[in-house]
């Protein structure tokens, strides 16, 4: 008979498998140099400039996923 605690663990493990597939499944992106939102010039282990092209980046990237679902 399982309990909360096995019901809780199995959501979480059930979550985080989804989380690692859906990452395995995305494509790499690899940093050149450049914003890769903005195109200003960033370190070289960068693929953005700061947390606002990041994150505007990645809510076009997802509205073009839904769009062309």
């Amino acid at each position: 008979m399982s309990d909360h605690a096995d019901n809780a663990d199995n959501k979480i493990y059930r979550t985080i498998a989804a989380g690692l597939a859906a990452a395995r499944r995305a494509p790499a992106m690899l940093p050149d140099c450049r914003c890769h939102f903005c195109d200003e010039t960033v370190d070289a282990e960068f693929l953005f400039c700061n947390s606002d092209c990041r994150d505007d980046f990645e809510r076009l990237a997802k509205a073009a996923q839904i769009k062309g679902r």
